[in-house]
């Protein structure tokens, strides 16, 4: 049997490692494409199980996890301040993410990614009226 070459540039190919050469951009393809689907599965289970939820008057709860759930209470009276923060890629999309810092918490701040940035802005005003709401009927 003859090997079958072409010449390719300067370099001599040998088209018997051809079938080998297939199977195996084949075989890291699917590899690729696996892996690929369970980041996609994970990162929307993850998404899917993050969820906050604004009590007026009250505060934020935040419900995370997608393996270990946990659940945040950030009491009106507990926030120090508020920021929107957009880097480039959350502005690329056309998304926002609202940091809450609070006071005497151990993890001093939660931040509510994914928003809408008019949301975040919203929701942002929201809670600075209402501490300072709460701040005036607490003062004498």
């Amino acid at each position: 049997m003859f090997p079958v070459s072409m010449v390719l540039g300067h370099e001599l190919l040998d088209l018997r490692w051809g079938a080998a050469a297939v199977r195996t951009a084949l075989v890291a393809l699917t590899g690729a494409v696996i892996a690929a689907a369970a980041i996609e599965w994970h990162a929307r289970a993850a998404f899917a199980r993050y969820s906050w939820t604004h009590l007026p008057e009250e505060g934020v709860v935040v419900h995370q996890g997608a393996w270990w759930h946990k659940e945040i209470w950030l009491p009106v009276s507990r926030l120090q301040h508020l920021d929107v923060v957009r880097g480039p890629i959350e502005r690329a999309y056309g998304l926002a993410t609202l940091a809450l810092f609070t006071a005497g918490y151990h993890q001093y701040s939660v931040r509510l990614e994914g928003l809408d940035p008019e949301r975040a802005l919203t929701l942002r005003d929201t809670l600075l009226a209402e501490i300072r709401a709460q701040r005036l009927r607490a003062e004498p």
